[in-house]
């Protein structure tokens, strides 16, 4: 694996039962780049994403993160190695409060435990500052610092969206993966989650984008992945995947692309 590698996917395979929903995928995502896996609906892009994850692991085939392989690892583990995503349907605690929301993804980076917290030791009191300060340096970052003490469920739709992308930066991961992060965001909140994933990549995170949003796509990728049917049909620009005829027929047809 180069050293420019941060994830390679080899021959990754899942099915169910007889559906082949990810048909031995090859691929590599660049450290520090914005990566994004596009296709039609049921191209198998949310199972991709499962697979690196280890939520619906791969049955064949290997995954390597920074050179080790993850395929079978627990998704907890997965974490702390410096992978973590959001998911295409918000999963918020919705009453527990915006900055509570964000504190929950730090669980992976400190030791505290149940006889500490109960006894209020210096330790502990240290780490919750820590993490207080941390979680509220997110929240600025994306201009939710303001809305700290909200409910999540009182959020509108658009910062729910924030809101999750900024649980999972919560957890210091080297990779996101975010899965439809724009899906029902208008054209001012879209503007402003494209701002806010620049920024997180001239902080050299390295960042895995599924969106139908095929403006943002061609706006912000370094790389396109184009999953039809399970498999990888096209790989390249904005420019080469804008121009890729079997691109063009996997979204209209062969008929619709004459």
């Amino acid at each position: 694996m180069s050293g420019d590698v941060i994830l390679e996917m080899k021959k990754a395979r899942r099915t169910f039962g007889g559906l082949v929903a990810v048909n031995d995928v090859d691929m590599q995502i660049q450290r520090g780049s914005i990566h994004a896996i596009i296709g039609p609906n049921g191209a198998g892009k949310t199972t991709f994403f499962n697979g690196i994850t280890g939520i619906i692991p791969v049955v064949s085939g290997s995954i390597l993160f920074e050179g080790t392989e993850i395929q079978q690892t627990a998704t907890h583990t997965i974490c702390r190695l410096g992978i973590a995503r959001t998911f295409q349907n918000i999963r918020l605690f919705p009453y527990l409060s915006v900055l509570d929301n964000v504190k929950i993804g730090t669980h992976s980076l400190y030791s505290g435990f149940v006889l500490a917290a109960l006894l209020r030791s210096p330790k502990y009191r240290r780490e919750e500052r820590e993490i207080t300060e941390f979680c509220m340096s997110l929240l600025e970052k994306i201009g939710l610092a303001d809305k700290a003490d909200l409910y999540a469920r009182n959020l509108p739709y658009g910062d729910q969206r924030k809101l999750e992308i900024v649980r999972a930066l919560a957890s210091k991961p080297k990779m996101l993966l975010l899965d439809e992060p724009a899906a029902g965001m208008n054209n001012t909140e879209t503007a402003g989650l494209e701002r806010f994933i620049r920024s997180l990549k001239d902080e050299a995170y390295t960042i895995a984008i599924i969106e139908h949003d095929m403006k943002l796509v061609m706006s912000i990728a370094d790389v396109i992945s184009v999953l039809d049917h399970g498999e990888k049909i096209a790989e390249g620009t904005a420019g080469e995947i804008q121009n890729n005829q079997r691109v063009i027929e996997a979204y209209l047809g062969k008929q619709g692309a004459a």
